[in-house]
């Protein structure tokens, strides 16, 4: 939840009219009242908006001072003020969240005297470009775009309209963007994949000559990786939602609709099939293939290819340190306990 002072710029004022009509619900109380924020249902006050989607909040539920509750229609009784009732809150509160997002104070109209524009590009009328920014030759920056400060934009890039690129990101050349993606700071896409060739005891560097694509409505968390392909591009699909800190490399593919949590790693040449969901620090070994629909739970390692759906985890959960000692030991003891099994025929 974001709260008054961690909000940016000054308070957006939404009517419950409004917050009804883009989630769909069924609005009982004043629909011209205004709220300017969001907050969690125990600190929310007559400016707020706020959602109860778990039964264990119902207590606070009943003495929440929000302006609206966000609800489901069989806790309605709960409430005494003015509420929307839907059938997901969770769901509805993020259908409404955007309604609070400050867009036009992030960037001024027009680009910034500092910006280095290539006088190649093709720049739509409405893109916004901050400071320092640099956008090397044949690039296409469609309508909508932003570009924050600092921000690289390397020869022959495409970013599809209505993109958000913020600060200190590097799109590497021949990058391709889609339209409504958001890459937050510290991003580099179409970086140089890590492949080496043997050559005795040396490494000769194989030089990484495709690109990377990257679908509509994809957002990538700050810090994350994304390699160019080596010969053949990656690709990333519609609507994937990665988070911060995650490696992708060279000539993976990611179907639409996947979503992966922080500091998960991709080795090269893999393929992650749509509608999958990847815990954080879940690792996938390279050239391997996830079927659609998995649920790699947090720290999964993947060392074969899945091929069906379903939900699957790997690693052991902490434990102090004299039963892991123990559970250790008693693992290296199942190969041995194994055959003599076997071998007894019992």
């Amino acid at each position: 939840m974001v709260s008054e002072k961690q909000s940016h710029g000054a308070p957006i004022p939404v009517s419950l009219s409004d917050i009804a009509d883009r989630c769909g619900g069924e609005l009982i109380g004043e629909s011209a009242h205004v709220v300017t924020r969001v907050a969690s249902i125990g600190n929310a006050t007559k400016d707020s908006l706020t959602f109860l989607a778990s039964p264990k909040h119902i207590v606070t539920a009943g003495d929440t001072l929000a302006g609206v509750v966000l609800l489901k229609p069989e806790h309605q009784a709960l409430v005494s003020g003015n509420k929307i009732l839907v059938d997901d809150p969770y769901l509805a509160y993020a259908m409404v969240s955007n309604l609070f997002v400050h867009t036009s104070a992030d960037l001024p109209q027009g680009i910034h005297n500092t910006a280095c524009i290539n006088q190649s590009v093709v720049l739509g009328k409405s893109a916004r470009i901050g400071a320092g920014v640099v956008i090397e030759n044949g690039c296409v920056i469609g309508e909508g775009v932003m570009i924050g400060h600092g921000s690289v934009v390397e020869a022959h890039c495409h970013i599809g309209d209505l993109t958000h690129v913020e600060s200190s990101v590097t799109l590497c050349a021949n990058s391709r963007i889609g339209m409504r993606c958001v890459i937050s700071p510290g991003v580099v896409i179409g970086s140089s994949g890590f492949g080496y060739a043997p050559e005795g005891k040396k490494w000769r560097k194989i030089h990484q000559l495709g690109a990377v694509v990257i679908g509509d409505d994809v957002d990538i968390g700050a810090n994350t990786t994304i390699d160019r392909g080596a010969i053949d591009n990656t690709v990333i699909g519609d609507r994937v939602k990665l988070d911060n800190q995650i490696q992708i490399a060279h000539n993976v593919q990611v179907g639409d609709d996947t979503i992966m949590a922080g500091c998960v790693a991709i080795a090269g040449s893999a393929v992650i099939g749509k509608r999958c969901q990847l815990g954080g620090r879940a690792s996938v070994l390279g050239h391997l293939t996830i079927a659609d629909d998995v649920v790699l739970n947090a720290n999964a390692f993947v060392s074969q290819s899945i091929k069906q759906a379903g939900i699957y985890s790997s690693m052991i959960p902490v434990q102090p340190i004299r039963q892991w000692r123990k559970t250790v030991a008693h693992l290296n003891r199942l190969e041995k306990l194994a055959a003599s099994i076997k071998k007894t025929g019992k």
